[in-house]
C-alpha cells in the first residue's frame, strides 16, 4: 500500500482471479489520503473483503477496458424513465463534453478515472472552453450519478467523484433591463412577432418554453386570460411537454396591452397556426433576440431576463409575493425572492428617500 501524490489517495493493488493462461489482472483499492496509514489499512481490509465476496458470488463486473464514454452511454441507455428534457440534457453531456476526442475524457478507462482526472477536466472546461462554474457543477453532478451507477452495478468499488473537488458555485446576478430599456425595445418591436414575445415575457412573465408552447386556444379573449398548458423546450425541435411543476400549469389575467398585441399579430398572419409563435423554433428565436438587443445597444439582455423584469415591476407595485410567484410560475417564494435580491438598487434608493423624509420631519 502506498500514498499516491497525484491525488493524495492511499492505493492498494489486489490480484483479480483469472482463467488459466490468462494475463495477470490487478485492481486498485483506494482510501482517503487524509487517513493515517493504520486507518487506511483498516479501510482497505474492509474493501478487500467486499471485493472477494463479490468475486466469489459472481457479483463483480471487471471494468477491463471500459471507458468513461462507454459508461456514460450505458447509464443514459439504462435510465429510460427520466423526463425527456433531462434525458436530452444527459445526452448533451455525453456527446458534447465527455465523448469528444479533444476536450473530453471519454477515452479514459474506468480503472484510471481518478479525482485528478476530473479536476483537470473541470479546469479545462472553465478556462479553455469558458463554461461557467455553475454549468461545470451540473456536469459534475451528472458524472457523479454515472459513477454511482457503476458502483451499484459492481463495476467499481469506489466512486472517484466522491473525492473530486468541484468548482464553487457562483452567485447568479442577471442583467435586468431598466424601464427605459424595456420601453425602447417594446416600442421598436410594435407590429412584429417580437412585440408579442417581449410582452409575453416582460408583461406576463412567460419563460421561453412557455411562449413557444402557447397555443391560440390557450387565450380566452372574453375572460382576458392566458393559460399555460405546454412548454416547447430547446433540446429538440419536436419536444413539447407539460410544464414541469404544478405551479406553472396556471391561468392568469393578461394586461390589455398584451391582448391587443396578440390580436394585431394574429390579424397580420396569412396562415394561423395552432401555436402563437410558430414562425420560430426556440433556439432560432434566441439567436434572433440576441441580434435584436445588440442592435439597440443592450448587451447582456436575454429573453429570460424579461421575466426578471416583470418580477421587479410587481415588486415595485407592491403586489404580494404569493400573487407574483403564482404569475411567474415559481412554486416557492424563495425563488422569487432571489430574483428580487438581484435588483436592489431601486429599492435601496427608495429606502434612502424614505429615511430622508423621516429625518426631515424630526
Amino acid at each position: 500500500m502506498y500514498k499516491r501524490k497525484l491525488d493524495n489517495l492511499w492505493v492498494h493493488a489486489v490480484d483479480i482471479p483469472v482463467g488459466k493462461d490468462q494475463p495477470r489482472k490487478r485492481k486498485n483499492l483506494y482510501a482517503d489520503g487524509n487517513l493515517t496509514e493504520s486507518q487506511a489499512m483498516k479501510v482497505m481490509k474492509s474493501k478487500r473483503i467486499e471485493l472477494e465476496y463479490q468475486i466469489e458470488n459472481s457479483l463483480y463486473r471487471d471494468p477491463g477496458e471500459a471507458t468513461i464514454k462507454s459508461l456514460a452511454h450505458e447509464y443514459n441507455e439504462h435510465h429510460k424513465s427520466i423526463a425527456e428534457t433531462t434525458k436530452a440534457l444527459h445526452k448533451i453531456y455525453e456527446t458534447v463534453h465527455i465523448a469528444p476526442d479533444i476536450g473530453g475524457i471519454g477515452r479514459t478507462k474506468l480503472k484510471d478515472a481518478t479525482p485528478a482526472v476530473f479536476e483537470k477536466f473541470y479546469y479545462e472546461k472553465i478556462n479553455n472552453e469558458k463554461l461557467s462554474p455553475n454549468t461545470v457543477i451540473k456536469l459534475h453532478s451528472f458524472l457523479h450519478s454515472v459513477f454511482k451507477y457503476a458502483v451499484i452495478n459492481n463495476m467499481l468499488l469506489l466512486n472517484p467523484l466522491d473525492n473530486t473537488k468541484c468548482p464553487k458555485k457562483v452567485k447568479y446576478i442577471p442583467r435586468i433591463p431598466t424601464d427605459t430599456e424595456f420601453l425602447k425595445l417594446y416600442t421598436a418591436s410594435i407590429g412584429t412577432i417580437d412585440e408579442v414575445v417581449i410582452l409575453l415575457a416582460g408583461a406576463l412573465s412567460l419563460c421561453r418554453g412557455e411562449i413557444f408552447g402557447l397555443k391560440w386556444s390557450d387565450i380566452n379573449w372574453e375572460d382576458q386570460s392566458v393559460t399555460v398548458e405546454e412548454t416547447f423546450v430547446h433540446f429538440n425541435k419536436n419536444l413539447r411537454k407539460e410544464p414541469k411543476v404544478d405551479a406553472r400549469r396556471r391561468t392568469m389575467y393578461a394586461p390589455q396591452i398584451v391582448l391587443d398585441a396578440l390580436k394585431r399579430y394574429r390579424t397580420s398572419l396569412k396562415v394561423v397556426d395552432i401555436y402563437v409563435c410558430s414562425a420560430y423554433l426556440p433556439d432560432a428565436y434566441g439567436k434572433h433576440f440576441k441580434k435584436l438587443v445588440e442592435k439597440h445597444d443592450m448587451p447582456g439582455i436575454t429573453l429570460h431576463k424579461l421575466r426578471h423584469y416583470n418580477a421587479i415591476i410587481m415588486m415595485k407595485l407592491g403586489i404580494p409575493d404569493k400573487v407574483a410567484a403564482g404569475r411567474t410560475g415559481h412554486s416557492q417564494l424563495s425563488t422569487l425572492q432571489q430574483v428580487y435580491q438581484h435588483s436592489t438598487q431601486d429599492a435601496d434608493k427608495m429606502a434612502s428617500d424614505r429615511i430622508e423624509g423621516y429625518l426631515q420631519k424630526k
